[in-house]
């Protein structure tokens, strides 16, 4: 019976998605510059990629309200599309325009621009039932965190879990589920790092924990974590905390801050051959990389093909010129943002060969061609992605040495005080759980030499402090 049913409602999906293109068709040929109706056609049909020119058109060609039905049509496409593409349009055109979506849409451009006292305007006037407002109050959040008004921060981010879990239960479409449960999360990330910005270190440490194992935007929870533990001067919760990142599932992650951090703590324990040893190791591995780095992304300017292309063939063959940047694009291909353009391209690619096998027409030859524009957008706007993330990369490191050299030199001064002091160096009498602090929401097991899914992030040192 099940299977039935299945089948049938499959067959209703496909008759409705040929119906879809066979009325956008017949209103191509009636009139090529009717763009709504376009648009809500293909996007009845499936055809979201195809649609997005044609919204584009209508944007950019008319003025004044995007009707509801207009409205509920672009609001799927962006679910499947994203509004990168869309934020290319002038901000004088998008203004004409009034549309949630459109205002989100300027909100992200003015973020973007630094404007944020404009891009808080336009969130202000999306209506709190339109399914993008949940998103519109991450980005209000994630101003107020600039403009650190961490209290408007921490009660906009807890705003926006309530309204994506409430969204996530009235939703269906696997792809809006995605985005919601995404942008839940990372607003309960949020709510934690308000805490730790208003230096309500105690709280934060229990808020951090409430992301879970589970969610995509938990590795970055970690090295968090470990800054608010340091925070808390609880530096083998840091350790605990930063050990985690060695382990396999892990290891596409990249920040140099990392190794910093690990420095600092050891240093903060007095135990300055340790802290030396992190120094030395790290300048050891990325001195001489970082100015290849450097070289080769200066060399290759604002080539967004290349970067593209370079992104692309790393994904494919995991291999890239050098270490440094192999951990760099390691990390990039990674990021949710990247992967949500890939998806895309991935999406535009296979509409576009079921474009292909339309009958051949003059509303098939403009839809190829709509199709072979977005992929391209695409493709400059994941080049100047990837582009922008190997330099910051870069920028991480470059700023790392800056904050190694600086442990190096107190490191050499406290060892040279303890030496005119004779005071003793050993460190062979190391660990003990007496030295391990634990709030209400963590346990204690030992750790036996293997890194378990379910112990990532729990891991505490147990060195005692030399100061």
């Amino acid at each position: 019976m099940f299977l039935r049913l299945l089948t049938l409602t499959l067959l209703a999906q496909a008759i409705c998605s040929f119906a879809s293109i066979n009325d956008a068709a017949r209103i191509y040929q009636k009139n090529r510059r009717d763009y709504r109706n376009l648009t809500i056609s293909l996007v009845e049909g499936g055809y979201y990629f195809s649609a997005l020119p044609f919204m584009k058109e209508y944007l950019v060609s008319n003025k004044g309200r995007v009707d509801e039905s207009l409205e509920r049509a672009f609001d799927k496409l962006l679910s499947y599309t994203g509004s990168k593409p869309f934020e290319v349009l002038p901000s004088q055109t998008l203004n004409r325009i009034n549309s949630s979506n459109v205002k989100y849409i300027l909100a992200k451009k003015y973020f973007r621009e630094g404007k944020y006292q404009t891009a808080q305007k336009m969130i202000s006037s999306i209506n709190a039932s339109h399914p993008v407002y949940p998103f519109a109050l991450h980005l209000q959040a994630t101003i107020y965190s600039i403009l650190n008004q961490n209290d408007l921060a921490n009660s906009s981010f807890k705003d926006c879990v309530d309204f994506s879990g409430s969204r996530l239960k009235r939703t269906e479409d696997p792809f809006r589920v995605k985005q919601l449960n995404i942008n839940k999360d990372t607003c309960i990330l949020g709510v934690a790092r308000s805490q730790f910005a208003s230096g309500n270190y105690q709280q934060a440490d229990l808020s951090y924990l409430d992301v879970p194992k589970s969610s995509p935007v938990w590795p970055q929870v970690l090295f968090e974590e470990a800054w608010n533990s340091y925070y808390l001067n609880n530096y083998n919760r840091t350790l605990g905390k930063l050990v985690s990142y060695r382990a396999p599932v892990l290891d596409f992650i990249f920040n140099p801050e990392i190794e910093v951090l690990k420095a600092l703590s050891y240093y903060r324990l007095c135990l300055y051959d340790d802290a030396k040893e992190s120094v030395d190791n790290f300048y050891g591995e990325y001195l001489s990389p970082a100015k290849k780095l450097r070289k080769f992304i200066r060399s290759k300017g604002k080539n967004y093909d290349y970067f593209y292309k370079l992104a692309v063939n790393y994904e494919a063959q995991r291999v890239s010129e050098d270490g440094l940047l192999t951990k760099a694009l390691q990390s990039v291909v990674r990021d949710l943002a990247y992967q949500e353009l890939k998806e895309s391209v991935v999406k535009s690619f296979l509409e576009l060969e079921k474009v292909k096998n339309l009958n051949n027409s003059s509303f098939k030859r403009r839809m190829e061609g709509n199709l072979q524009s977005v992929i391209n957008t695409y493709q400059k706007i994941i080049g100047s992605f990837v582009r922008g993330n190997l330099i910051n990369k870069y920028n991480e490191v470059f700023t790392a040495f800056k904050s190694m050299s600086y442990i190096k030199l107190e490191v050499l001064s406290e060892r040279k005080k303890r030496l005119y002091q004779n005071r003793d160096f050993d460190s062979s009498k190391r660990g003990d759980v007496k030295y391990i602090k634990r709030n209400e929401k963590q346990y204690f097991w030992d750790f036996n030499g293997e890194f378990w899914a379910d112990e990532l992030g729990d891991y505490v040192f147990a060195l005692g402090s030399k100061c």
